[in-house]
């Protein structure tokens, strides 16, 4: 080889070293300036020293790779971070920030001062205890996304925040977790504006169904007046005149406490016995129309946190209903039952049902599907009921009754 005559090398043996796939890496040689008879056990070992440079060779190819590949990702990572609008930070088991984006110090103004190695409630969370719900995650791992909550920030100024914690896993073991927050001013803004703007078209409903339930009493009234004026006297006039005075007073009696509701005392109640007392109010009535009402039996007991004298007013609404819509006798049952960390109560009627169109209207004022209805009744109950922290939902079929489903949280689940 011409190289070999440059160095004056008289003895030469070189091996091949290649790549896991085949590749030329290089060449691994041996050489000297005397003249050398390499033997067979010189040139294993010199092909077990290619074998085990091609594995070092692949080893460093592969940390290589993986280097680049961690570079790459911890720099797409960063992007992500630094370009979320949303604050996001890590938290060690020791409760200590360990690192957080850029969003974060901006939400909390605070972009001049260093979280890490702070705990939140160093800075943020100091109007809180540090045995606040917001560390639950480190010890049991499980994700949870908080609402109405409330940060600090400017050392003073609380600000409505959404946030979400999830545990960060090494080897199956919590090491620490990540937070991702969001402040919610607007939203709340929004919401309170949509509330306002709900209460002002209600107000409007209000008016309008005031003044047409109110101008048919009195346009009534007015017509007798002027017979009686007349000279024309009778004493159904009277009647009718002091019938159409009891409608307006329940309209405006009605109305008077969907506006200013009865101060509330809020204790446990068992819902079973409350319902009986409803059902026997109302059982006198029911009788004289041919209907029985029924009580279901429960052996759970059924605590709900409320006013008893609000919640009897919900049922007895119902059950009025219930009533009314059964012209020809039939039956009203009533069945109280646990329901996962809920208590629901169900009032059922197998009278002539709702129509589908009709159900979503219910609880708005002044409809109703009765002739002689204002529906403030239902608006009200419904009312009582989203004070109590419950919903109702309403399912009805035409011909075979209506089911009127009421949920409260259990008083173990508050």
């Amino acid at each position: 080889m011409e190289i070999t005559s440059k160095l004056g090398l008289k003895s030469f043996l070189g091996v091949p070293i290649f790549y896991k796939n085949g590749e030329l890496y290089g060449n691994l040689c041996c050489f000297d300036i005397d003249t050398y008879s390499f033997s067979e056990e010189d040139v294993e070992l010199l092909q077990t020293m290619s074998s085990l440079l091609t594995y070092v060779i692949e080893l460093e190819k592969e940390h290589t790779q993986v280097k680049t590949n961690y570079e790459r990702l911890f720099h797409e990572n960063d992007l992500i971070l630094t370009s979320l609008s949303e604050g996001v930070f890590g938290i060690d088991l020791k409760g200590n920030i360990t690192f957080c984006n850029p969003s974060t110090q901006k939400i909390l103004n605070c972009s001049n001062v260093s979280l890490i190695g702070d705990t939140p409630f160093q800075s943020f969370l100091r109007h809180e205890i540090e045995s606040s719900p917001f560390m639950d995650t480190l010890k049991d791992g499980e994700t949870r996304t908080r609402k109405d909550q409330f940060f600090c920030r400017n050392e003073e100024e609380l600000f409505p925040v959404e946030y979400t914690t999830k545990a960060i896993y090494e080897a199956d073991q919590i090491t620490g977790m990540v937070v991702t927050f969001k402040d919610i001013t607007e939203r709340k803004k929004s919401e309170e504006m949509m509330v306002k703007s709900e209460k002002l078209t209600l107000a409007g409903q209000l008016a309008a169904g005031i003044a047409h339930e109110i101008r048919n009493p009195l346009t009534a009234i007015k017509g007798f007046l002027q017979m009686i004026e007349a000279g024309y006297q009778k004493d159904s006039y009277i009647k009718i005149m002091a019938s159409e005075l009891a409608r307006v007073e329940v309209i405006v009696s009605e109305l008077l406490l969907l506006a200013k509701p009865q101060e509330t005392e809020y204790v446990p109640q068992e819902m079973g016995p409350l319902l009986q007392d409803v059902i026997s109010v109302l059982n006198t009535q029911a009788i004289l129309k041919n209907i029985e009402i029924t009580l279901s039996e429960h052996k759970d007991e059924l605590l709900v946190n409320g006013d008893a004298n609000q919640m009897k007013q919900v049922f007895i609404n119902l059950i009025k209903n219930a009533i009314e819509a059964l012209p020809s006798g039939g039956r009203i049952c009533v069945k109280p039952f646990r329901k996962d960390s809920t208590i629901v109560i169900l009032v059922q009627d197998n009278g002539v049902g709702i129509p589908e169109e009709k159900l979503e209207q219910l609880g708005q004022p002044f409809y109703s599907t009765k002739e002689d209805g204002t529906g403030l009744g239902l608006m009200v109950s419904f009312n009582i009921i989203q004070n109590h922290n419950g919903h109702v939902h309403v399912s009805s079929i035409q011909g075979e009754g209506t089911t009127f489903e009421v949920v409260f949280p259990s008083l173990e689940s508050r």
